[in-house]
């Protein structure tokens, strides 16, 4: 057992206050239950699981050297970060299944009761006669059918992310479900920690897996049988005169209620009187109370989770719930009016998206095992299975924190892989269904069958079992502790039980996850419409740019490859592979400062940060580029002191360029003698320094003047401009530059020839080179990128091995390259947005229409989506590309 000193306690909270300081600086001007419920069940993790495994769990104390350096402790901290944000994930996950399988569980009470109250009710009405002195009356329906048929739903929500309808919903129903779980809360101590029996002997009859099974089986008896009769009384469930759903929910807390406390009282009686008469009764009488502590710290958590998780469900259910009954009833109608091509149509929309999410889950097991197996010396491997021994060996011998990372990193990624696409699946099943048509629940089981199934069979031995173990951190004195996660691979004599939570516990979740996610996005859209909110793209992309934009690619690789065969015949081989490289080097590898922080620790993070810059100014670049110029030299709008802070801000940034070329000359070592590190890295480094203080400076009586109630008075130009000219020293950026200002030369007249037969006949040369240089960054990006692929790979073909120039590009390309296409599509949505004002001169109207660009929210959201996408790939470049280029260099592949 570890000591839970004040900064383990601290630490472990330090997850949910991060993620609750992101949600209320994110979304501080709207509210979103969901993530506030995902916030509370992060607290309640850190307190119920976290906090007390590491009060039960054993302390690895012998040899083991709790001492860390800084990027362990960094990666101590990110690993427990990540696992405390998916564990509460599963746990939000987990109950929404248990709600939508109350549906199910539902229909089966539903008809249960439709078709055996009345008849039975009647044929006993002399006996209820006796008992209640009341003669029962029949319902007047003929069968079952007829009550099916009349069977009304006067209770659906119209908007279930109504907040007044989630409030109401809440208030109705969490008292129900703390009656029920405090009714329900000893009985379920045995599913937890088993008997008192087994207890006292130390004895675990059953396996991880069945344990599994039999929580979630009691789950859904505490949670889910209530549940499913709240369902019928929140759809205002009606037959005839009598209000079924009512009636429901009242036997849920007057039967249901009264047969637990009978349970409760039965097992504590039977408990005690094991404990009075056996062998040592003081002793068994203690193990007795603590038996009970330790299974009501077990059992009572789900309490909160239900109360938390399922009102915020329950809308979503009551609707599946009526879609449900409705299919049921109707199908044979269905069946014969069945309308095949839509049928077809949707169903190969799910089977494309759960075909593209079952590749993108295989692909990141299968190089997150690569690395791992290369890590760890056991060679080029791709199958987890092949590997979990070596990590349950390693995570149970490792004498240090870092020996822990590797196998720590593999444990928590296949741990964050599934949950991750069970996202992914729901998120792209909506915007295919929207296209394709097609229901929710059919959409969502098609496509999340797919990858909850094939990744298993593919990837066998996959689902091992998790245990903890708590070990000490010790950073420079300061002492905390940690939850280390233990793997137990699961043996051949349990595979029942494996497949058996996979089908039962695994499958429903992924099902009812992208069911859910379906479910969320198609009703926040429509309560949108609902709020008067105008519609627009969730992400700043038009879908006409992407064509263009991929169209360009094409064409660009076609030309690239065609340029190097034809110059092949008029240059030597080395002196065009020469010229080639030295060009895509130029162009595209790290250059300026980034130079000076090219270390194999640090290339993860260089390569996303390049990419993030490059897609950065992709995005902004020639916006902000022309406001800056356009507000200067065209805008006639501006007072007298507007014109004073423009060109105190031109002569502070000359200034501030002069004092670091001098620092330059005066420091040429910054970094010690370094001979990789050039002048113009010592260059931008100087200029990072001086620069940061004059954009401080100005940004600081920006702010001064907000606060004050005053308008900006052109001090947003200062700051602006610095930043522009920052990137282009600190960067050696002479790529953007040039597709600034030289590219649109070249373009403006190829533009004007493609308009010919618009409505820009008249316009003048100038006019359309600003167009074109509001998107010439992209178009340079593109064809770049084009030449880099297109160029290299033709050179690999004819003078190399083209197989490995594949293999040192595509695994990460797959990603990168789509990321890239679609920014570069963004950016000339942005610039088409931003033309028709340099069509008509309105260059008042620029500076404005810049700001809403940069504070809209889509772009962020454009480029937060592609920033996760180059992560990725950065993490691919990094870590897997060259163990694939190995492969296919020594023969493996």
């Amino acid at each position: 057992m570890a000591e839970l000193n004040t900064l383990t306690v601290i630490i472990e909270f330090i997850p949910p206050i991060v993620v609750t300081l992101v949600y209320l600086i994110g979304l501080r001007h709207q509210r979103n239950r969901y993530i506030e419920a995902f916030l509370l069940l992060m607290y309640i993790k850190t307190v119920t699981f976290f906090l007390m495994l590491m009060a039960r769990a054993a302390l690895v104390v012998s040899g083991f050297n709790p001492q860390v350096d800084s990027s362990t402790l960094a990666s101590v901290l990110l690993t427990d970060f990540v696992f405390q944000f998916m564990y509460a994930l599963q746990e939000l996950l987990t109950w929404v299944m248990v709600s939508f399988i109350a549906v199910l569980f539902g229909m089966f009470v539903l008809g249960v009761k439709m078709a055996f109250q009345d008849p039975l009710k009647m044929r006993f009405a002399n006996l209820i006669r006796r008992i209640t002195g009341k003669t029962p009356e029949s319902d007047g329906f003929s069968g079952f059918r007829d009550r099916l048929s009349n069977l009304r739903f006067e209770g659906l929500p119209e908007h279930p992310l109504d907040p007044a309808v989630q409030s109401h919903v809440w208030r109705d129903s969490w008292r129900d479900y703390l009656i029920i779980g405090l009714a329900t809360l000893l009985p379920s101590i045995p599913a937890y920690i088993g008997s008192y029996q087994d207890y006292v002997s130390g004895v675990t009859t059953a396996s991880a897996y069945a344990s599994g099974v039999f929580v979630l089986l009691t789950w859904m008896y505490r949670f889910g049988y209530p549940s499913s009769n709240r369902l019928a009384k929140a759809a205002g469930l009606r037959l005839g005169d009598r209000d079924v759903g009512g009636e429901m929910m009242r036997g849920v807390l007057g039967w249901f209620f009264r047969f637990n406390i009978l349970l409760t009282l039965f097992f504590i009686g039977q408990d005690i009187h094991r404990a009075v008469f056996a062998p040592q009764s003081a002793d068994a009488l203690n193990k007795l109370v603590d038996y009970y502590v330790l299974g009501v710290t077990q059992a009572a958590p789900p309490i909160l989770f239900a109360i938390i998780v399922l009102p915020l469900a329950e809308k979503f259910a009551v609707i599946m719930y009526k879609s449900l009954f409705e299919w049921l009833y109707g199908f044979k109608a269905r069946m014969t009016q069945l309308h095949l091509r839509a049928r077809a149509v949707s169903l190969a929309g799910s089977l494309t998206t759960g075909g593209v999410a079952t590749l993108g889950f295989l692909g990141a097991i299968a190089g997150v095992t690569l690395f791992t197996a290369y890590s760890i010396g056991v060679g080029y491997v791709f199958r987890p299975g092949l590997i979990t021994t070596d990590v349950e060996k390693l995570l149970e011998t490792a004498a240090t924190n870092a020996q822990l990372i590797v196998p720590l990193n593999f444990v928590m990624l296949v741990f964050s892989i599934p949950m991750a696409f069970m996202i992914f699946t729901g998120v792209v099943g909506h915007y295919v269904r929207s296209r394709t048509g097609g229901s929710v629940v059919s959409f969502g089981v098609v496509a999340a069958a797919l990858v909850s199934i094939i990744p298993y069979f593919v990837f066998p031995n996959l689902d091992y079992i998790l245990g903890p173990a708590v070990n000490e951190v010790v950073f420079e004195g300061t002492s905390f502790y940690r939850v280390r996660w233990l793997v137990y691979v699961a043996t051949e004599d349990l595979l029942l039980s494996r497949y058996a939570f996979q089908f039962l516990v695994n499958v429903p979740i992924w099902l009812s996850s992208a069911i859910f996610v379906m479910y969320y996005l198609e009703y926040r859209k429509r309560w949108q419409v609902k709020c008067g909110v105008t519609l627009r793209p969730l992400l700043s992309v038009c879908a006409e740019d992407v064509r263009h934009v991929v169209t360009m690619f094409v064409v660009g690789l076609a030309v690239a490859a065609a340029g190097v065969i034809c110059l092949s015949f008029l240059v030597a081989p080395v002196v065009l592979i020469h010229l080639i490289e030295s060009l895509i080097a130029e162009i595209g590898l790290p250059d300026g400062l980034e130079a000076a922080l090219a270390m194999p620790g640090v290339m993860p993070l260089l390569l996303m940060e390049h990419n993030l810059i490059r897609t950065l100014l992709m995005l902004v670049i020639g916006p902000v580029f022309w406001t800056l110029i356009l507000w200067v030299v065209a805008v006639k709008q501006k007072t007298q002191s507007e014109r004073t802070v423009a060109l105190l801000g031109i002569v502070m940034i000359v200034y501030c360029g002069i004092i670091a070329i001098v620092l330059t000359m005066l420091y040429p070592n910054p970094f010690g003698p370094q001979p990789w590190v050039s002048p113009q890295a010592v260059l931008g480094y100087h200029a990072l320094r001086v620069y940061s203080v004059l954009f401080g400076a100005c940004l600081l009586v920006l702010l001064v003047r907000r606060v004050a109630g005053l308008n900006s008075g052109g001090w947003w130009f200062p700051p602006l401009a610095t930043l522009f000219v920052t990137e282009y020293l600190v960067y050696d950026d002479q790529f953007t530059l040039i597709a600034l200002i030289v590219l649109p030369f070249v373009l403006a007249p190829a533009m004007r020839v493609l308009e010919r037969d618009k409505t820009h006949d008249d316009e003048d040369f100038l006019l359309t080179y600003i167009r074109v240089s509001l998107m010439s960054v992209a178009i340079a990006e593109v064809l770049s990128t084009a030449l880099w692929v297109a160029g290299i790979g033709t050179l690999a073909f004819m003078y190399g091995n083209g197989l490995s120039y594949l293999a040192s590009i595509l695994p990460h390309g797959v990603i990168e390259i789509p990321a890239f296409l679609f920014a570069a599509a963004a950016s000339l949505t942005i610039a088409r947005e931003l033309g028709p004002s340099v069509t008509r001169e309105e260059w008042d109207a620029i500076p404005s229409k810049t700001r809403s660009l940069l504070t809209d929210a889509r772009l962020w959201r454009t480029f937060i989506l592609i920033a996760f996408f180059l992560f990725i790939g950065a993490m691919i470049e990094a870590y897997v590309t060259p163990l694939v280029s190995q492969m296919v260099e020594y023969g493996f592949l």
